[in-house]
């Protein structure tokens, strides 16, 4: 088992290499805060959504591994929200303090998914993710807001909830979400005319995967950690290890393929958004928690993602 975890380490080490460069990259100075700020709109609004456009573009919707996901998903989400509920309540944390907590625990940083399974396997690998992200983005990021919305009472959050319908109307023209409709749309499309489109997204979107790595190592501040030591260990516990187990059992329960629940694995084993900072921040509730979580998430995950592949190959 040792060797396996060695394997998989090693073959996943170039996804938290490039983390570490772009950390490195910021911090000596050579690539300024405009390059990094230019970095995010390019690959926001061109590069991330032509690589979820190509591959979601080569899905055939007529599988049955849509109808399993939505399982694997909708019950790994439910499972990891009850639990941080029970827990926070249990041990009397305020709604600031949870709704952090749940932020780390059910959201999840698609793009080190995307970049890992291609990684290990392919195209293949990552046209299932990108039916995966299909599924995953409206359905954690909704139950997200929801909850944010009911539990928060700030002066940030009052705004926010006399505008729901305009943050669920944000959702539905998210780039990536409108992507990866239009990529299934495509997919229906049988015709030799179009090759044109997925040829120029192909190459847009093998640029995206190096680019948003070193971006996110940018974006990682140690000196803004806090030291909420219970919340964060609660928050990582239930996402590096409760969620990825939980998949890994409903997916195998759905009769998934080795692949298909290996790919369920990776995306739901990953660190949480870095967007849940924003969230935080918007709704009022403690971000710098929430910066805690999603740095030592990032740092616990060299280990802990390499440890549950290993683990549930020998299962």
């Amino acid at each position: 088992m040792l060797s396996n975890f060695f394997q998989i380490f090693i073959s996943v080490s170039p996804v938290f290499i490039l983390i570490i460069l772009g950390n490195v990259l910021r911090r000596i100075g050579v690539l300024d805060v405009s390059f990094w700020e230019i970095n995010d709109k390019l690959l926001y609004w061109v590069l991330i959504p032509a690589l979820l456009f190509h591959f979601t573009s080569q899905i055939d919707i007529s599988s049955s591994i849509i109808y399993s996901y939505v399982v694997v998903i909708i019950s790994g989400i439910l499972i990891v929200t009850i639990i941080t509920f029970l827990i926070s309540k249990l041990l009397g944390y305020s709604p600031q303090i949870w709704t952090s907590m749940l932020q780390g625990t059910v959201r999840h940083n698609a793009f080190i998914s995307l970049a890992i399974a291609g990684s290990l396997f392919g195209d293949e690998a990552l046209a299932i993710g990108a039916l995966f992200l299909l599924i995953y983005i409206p359905s954690a990021n909704m139950l997200i807001i929801s909850i944010l919305t009911a539990s928060l009472k700030s002066s940030a959050q009052t705004n926010a909830k006399g505008n729901i319908v305009n943050i669920f109307t944000e959702i539905a023209k998210n780039p990536f979400i409108l992507a990866m409709v239009l990529g299934v749309l495509f997919s229906l499309i049988e015709s030799d005319k179009l090759i044109i489109i997925s040829e120029t997204t192909d190459m847009l979107g093998s640029a995206a995967l190096p680019i948003l790595l070193l971006t996110i190592g940018a974006k990682i501040k140690v000196r803004d950690l806090t030291l909420q030591i219970m919340p964060i260990v609660i928050s990582n516990s239930l996402k590096l290890i409760v969620l990825p187990i939980s998949a890994f059992i409903v997916a195998s329960f759905m009769g998934l393929g080795q692949l298909e629940i290996t790919v369920a694995v990776i995306f739901a084993s990953v660190p949480t958004a870095a967007s849940s900072l924003s969230l935080a921040k918007q709704f009022g509730a403690d971000s710098q928690l929430m910066t805690s979580i999603i740095s030592t998430q990032v740092a616990m995950s060299f280990i802990t993602i390499p440890a549950i592949l290993t683990f549930i190959t020998y299962l």
